[in-house]
């Protein structure tokens, strides 16, 4: 009975096991389908993350592999990225690093990591991440990750504003994309190297960079990117002035996100279009504009959009010189961040604003409260820009308040930060009236030349037709018979040369050769011979170092020193010799019926593209090339044959 009973038992925990097993199995695969998707989703910002992660907790009741553990806390980091959670983003991607072997998806989630941490920002932290990720992104030999690894150091630049090691990052990243041919990505590159621009107010890169961006984008058909990169533009032109431009971009701007149905870039670009009218001094039109982008806001429930337009809205009021709307707005802005992100960047700049705004009201203490929690801010991110705003509103302040003594600290702290800005940053109203002044000196140059064009129109008509004569004599005459025919007769010659100076070669390794023929290295110098010439052991594709040394009985060291003594060359360059020669036979007694694709593979090379490569490297001309010139000297050789 109790053996019975044992047997019953035993089959009842197979089962449950195996039922186990596979129900684990299920829940794997859905977890990675969902990863997949999630990843999808985080390029296009269709659906939100959370969504995403939600079902994966849902499968989360079995015994998970690392990996799945990895690719949840994945989506869980890139969902905190999107709230602007930068800090509890970093974590997880740190604890999933440590549930990943050394392998692409470690390096992904160590770059991440890195990132979320200059956006802190904890530069401590960044270094120690960063530094990780090299190691692993070393292993791996993944130009995709190397890339990837130059970006983050790109954007940890840009928030510590040295935008010229930042352009040099982004150059370098798409340096090696584009050695790759690889054009994914390079969209991105540029995009981030024509903002660091823009922030340099270098605004001519930074439209050659953004239309760059454009360009590829277009090629992968990256509607999101897109999107993104035609608000930058817009924003750009605006910048400098340029409203109708800046206007055209935003209408394309708003017109594609509203197809891929992208709501909080449709907002965005609500609250681009207010800030060019409130600079045109069209109040009427940009509230509408802003107002739109507010509902947008708090539709989707969405804490960083419902900050940036509160304080849209009261920029707004404080450009129309309505200093009591702004000051609601920028304090409903300032609650609703230090509820959500307190320790983000963006502090810095709602703290500003409320800061100015009490100095405009003579409200000295609260301006004060506010502007010294900017400037801690401003120091504490290291953020050059805003110390030098922030330090100017200070001595501002205390002028106003004849608080003489702070006045000096604050003015010495304000030129500080004006050296330090003056060192890294060129002046951006400079730049800004350059850029418009060269506008106007090109329109000016336009008009001239439109008033030269109809009389030079006939002159350059008649250079045209000209020019078009002489290009097409040139192109019948490169393309005659007889030219040709002395491209290969050069051919033939260097071919002759070649195969002279190869016997004069030979002649001198066979005078160079030892005179002692019964010591150890001779014998194994006439073994490696007998089986390169006699055995023909070259065309063995797989020959290597290691096979040949055991082959003649002896280590790689020993075998490597005699080929580099006694032909001079190393073992690579000696084989390759031995089978272009080989080739080179096979292509003289056959040139007219030789099937070029085999004779390589015959030889012993792996390869086709490898032999063509080899081939040219050794002999100067391509395969088929040397089988024309072989053509013509057997063509020379058959009147002398006959004759005999």
């Amino acid at each position: 009975m109790n053996k019975y009973l044992s047997i019953l038992l035993l089959v009842l925990s197979t089962i449950i096991t195996f039922s186990s097993c596979q129900q684990n199995k299920d829940s794997e695969s859905e977890i990675q389908a969902i990863y997949q998707k999630a990843l999808n989703n985080h390029r296009t910002r269709r659906d939100s993350l959370e969504y995403y992660y939600e079902q994966c907790l849902k499968l989360d009741t079995l015994k998970l592999s690392d990996l799945a553990r990895a690719q949840i806390l994945h989506i869980k980091g890139l969902m905190f990225e999107e709230r602007l959670w930068h800090d509890s983003a970093s974590y997880v991607y740190t604890a999933a690093v440590d549930l990943q072997p050394a392998d692409t998806l470690q390096a992904i989630l160590l770059i991440r990591a890195a990132c979320n941490d200059a956006r802190v920002p904890d530069y401590d932290r960044y270094q120690t991440n960063m530094a990780s990720a090299e190691k692993v992104v070393k292993k791996l030999n993944d130009p995709v990750q190397d890339a990837a690894l130059l970006g983050a150091k790109g954007d940890y630049y840009i928030e510590i504003e040295d935008y010229k090691n930042a352009i040099e990052s982004y150059m370098s990243a798409d340096s090696i994309l584009k050695a790759h041919d690889i054009i994914k990505g390079r969209q991105y590159f540029h995009n981030r190297t024509s903002y660091a621009y823009r922030r340099s107010a270098k605004y001519p890169p930074a439209f050659e960079h953004m239309l760059k961006s454009i360009e590829f984008s277009e090629q992968l058909q990256n509607k999101y990117r897109l999107v993104s990169s035609y608000l930058d533009i817009s924003r750009m032109y605006r910048d400098v002035q340029r409203y109708d431009e800046a206007m055209k971009w935003e209408v394309k701007h708003l017109a594609l996100a509203r197809e891929v149905n992208s709501i909080d870039n449709i907002r965005k670009g609500l609250e681009n279009m207010g800030i060019i009218h409130a600079e045109k001094q069209e109040w009427d039109t940009a509230q509408s504009y802003f107002e739109q982008a507010m509902e947008l806001a708090y539709e989707i429930n969405n804490p960083d959009a419902i900050t940036f337009a509160l304080s849209n809205m009261g920029n707004f009021f404080y450009r129309k010189g309505d200093i009591d709307m702004a000051l609601s707005y920028y304090e409903k802005s300032y609650e609703y961040r230090k509820k959500n992100f307190p320790r983000n960047n963006g502090m810095v700049n709602i703290l500003f604003h409320l800061g100015s705004a009490h100095l405009a009201k003579k409200n000295y203490q609260l301006s004060e409260k506010y502007l010294l929690e900017a400037q801690a801010f401003a120091d504490s991110s290291q953020n050059k820009g805003w110390a030098l705003s922030v330090g100017e509103q200070l001595h501002q302040l205390y002028k106003a308040t004849k608080d003489y003594k702070k006045y000096a600290l604050s003015l010495q702290y304000y030129l500080d930060a004006k050296e330090k800005w003056d060192s890294n940053k060129e002046n951006t109203r400079f730049n800004k009236l350059m850029l418009q002044y060269e506008k106007k000196q090109n329109d000016a140059t336009i008009a001239l030349q439109a008033q030269k064009l109809k009389i030079r129109r006939q002159l350059l008509i008649f250079l045209g037709v000209l020019l078009l004569m002489i290009i097409t004599i040139i192109t019948i005459v490169l393309a005659n018979k007889k030219t040709k025919e002395q491209a290969i007769k050069t051919l033939y010659r260097q071919s002759i040369l070649a195969h002279d100076q190869q016997k004069v070669i030979n002649s001198l390794l066979q005078k160079s050769a030892p005179e002692h023929h019964d010591n150890s290295e001779n014998k194994m110098l006439n073994s490696l011979l007998h089986l390169l010439d006699i055995e023909h052991i070259y065309q063995k594709a797989e020959l290597s170092l290691e096979s040949l040394a055991q082959e003649l009985g002896t280590n790689n060291t020993y075998v490597s020193q005699l080929i580099n003594r006694e032909f001079n060359c190393n073992f690579k360059t000696l084989i390759n010799r031995y089978r272009i020669n080989y080739c080179k036979t096979e292509i003289k007694e056959n040139p007219d019926n030789l099937a070029m694709k085999n004779i390589g593979m015959k030889a012993g090379f792996k390869s086709q593209s490898t032999f063509y490569a080899a081939f040219k490297q050794e002999v100067g001309m391509t395969p088929l090339q040397f089988a024309k010139v072989a053509h013509m000297e057997n063509k020379k050789q058959e009147p002398s044959k006959k004759s005999a």
